[in-house]
């Protein structure tokens, strides 16, 4: 694509040329075909900017669908299912490509979300081989070690509670003893439950925290300035950690995970009632699954998750998407101020202009170096509005003004990442909830 681009350049580019050559001797024929020249110019770039996002799309819906193919095809093509995956993954290795990963951060996320849809088959579904899970948790984990993306990790490290969990009726006695859970600043918050089970779950979610991003460092050319690439645990891939915990734990994954932000966000959901009964149907997170199946923690982890998402997918250009993915990572700070500090610059109650909607970066703070905001005006949101009904709730879940007088380690007024006044936050979420209205 990139070379034909390159040759209808070079051709037009000749055509200009003698275009302004002939200018000298018939003027109004000259600027006629100049003027021809630059609408043709400006067709050209509008169709490879179509064609740039429909490739796109359709390598993010074979990322999709390489992990499930190996459930989904025969016997005979089986091998040939698990050796394209094992390419996929294999642009993630270094030694492969000879120097840093040459997987965009888009695809690499894409593929986490194909191994998480892979995961929430259960053993029971009619495309899940039995003989394929050993070979996608070895693959998740491999990638797992070569992430560059926060994304990734925190998809990842759900698809691997989705196969960890037994999947069995004998699993269900483990359901009717109840963990006690609290912060203490650091990893998994499990507090009292019984030692085994409990020892057990944070074990194994420290274990997979303890390979995540090892490989690669982040993408792109070290800062300008001098930054150190970060190196700490993004803030909401160790709140994903705790959550995991918690489903391993109790055998509820869908309390504690979901499948897709925009899905389960725009559905109240349904909630079954836990009698201690095997599942009957075949997937472990069924599309049935709203927000109101969700912890109140989940609920506010997967509402900051589709806000970040938003603003870095913005209008759904490739390259740019791949651009703002990159300075995200190597921004040597875990989170934009908009989202832990003030939500002011985000601009919640934009609403389209006439002209084209502003860049990114022009309401960013002055020491901000994400240059996200503001938050895409009404209609042009990529992944489609936060719906009122979840806005309203992320309300609901802060405190009111009797029990935001309390002190801090009395209760947690905010999520963990957010370091901003309760006031601040509802009024966010109160002008997203508007932002749906005529």
């Amino acid at each position: 694509m990139r070379a034909d681009r390159r040759k209808q350049h070079n051709d037009w580019t000749a055509r200009m040329r003698v275009a302004m050559t002939a200018r000298a001797s018939s003027w109004d024929r000259s600027a006629a075909e100049i003027d021809r020249l630059q609408q043709r110019r400006m067709e050209t770039k509008q169709r490879y900017r179509k064609d740039r996002i429909e490739l796109s799309r359709e390598f993010v819906m074979r990322a999709w669908m390489i992990p499930m193919l190996l459930g989904s095809v025969d016997e005979a093509h089986r091998d040939e299912a698990r050796e394209r995956l094992a390419k996929w993954v294999r642009h993630l290795d270094p030694e492969y490509t000879h120097g840093a990963p040459d997987l965009p951060l888009a695809l690499e996320a894409a593929l986490a979300q194909g191994f998480k849809f892979a995961a929430n088959r259960r053993k029971r579904h009619p495309y899940s081989y039995p003989g394929s899970r050993a070979e996608l948790i070895r693959q998740a984990e491999t990638m797992l070690q070569r992430s560059r993306c926060w994304y990734t990790q925190l998809t990842l490290l759900q698809a691997l509670c989705l196969w960890e969990l037994p999947d069995s009726a004998d699993h269900c006695e483990r359901e009717a003893d109840h963990a006690v859970w609290r912060e203490n600043g650091s990893g998994i918050r499990l507090v009292a439950s019984r030692a085994m089970a409990g020892t057990s779950a944070v074990q194994t979610v420290q274990r997979w925290l303890s390979m995540a991003g090892t490989v690669n460092t982040p993408p792109g050319p070290p800062a300008i300035s001098g930054d150190v690439p970060r190196r700490t645990l993004h803030p909401f891939v160790a709140e994903a950690a705790d959550l995991v915990a918690m489903a391993l734990e109790t055998g509820q994954p869908e309390r504690f995970l979901w499948i897709d932000e925009k899905t389960v966000t725009d559905s109240v959901g349904s909630r079954v009632e836990q009698n201690g009964g095997y599942r009957r149907h075949n997937l472990w997170i069924p599309p049935s699954a709203g927000w109101s199946t969700l912890d109140g923690r989940a609920q506010r982890l997967v509402a900051d998750v589709l806000l970040m998402l938003n603003l870095i997918e913005r209008d759904g250009y490739p390259d740019e998407v791949e651009e703002r993915m990159a300075r995200v990572e190597r921004s040597g700070t875990p989170l934009p101020p908009c989202l832990c500090a003030s939500r002011e610059p985000l601009r919640a109650g934009l609403r389209p202009g006439t002209a084209a909607p502003p860049a990114p970066g022009t309401t960013c703070l002055p020491d901000c170096k994400f240059q996200l905001c503001p938050y895409p005006p009404r209609g042009t949101v990529p992944r489609g509005e936060v719906r009122e009904p979840f806005c309203r709730q992320q309300q609901v879940l802060l405190p009111g003004p009797v029990r935001r007088c309390f002190p801090r380690l009395v209760h947690r007024k905010t999520p963990p990442w957010v370091s901003m006044r309760v006031r601040e936050l509802d009024r966010f979420w109160d002008a997203m909830a508007g932002r749906t209205r005529d």
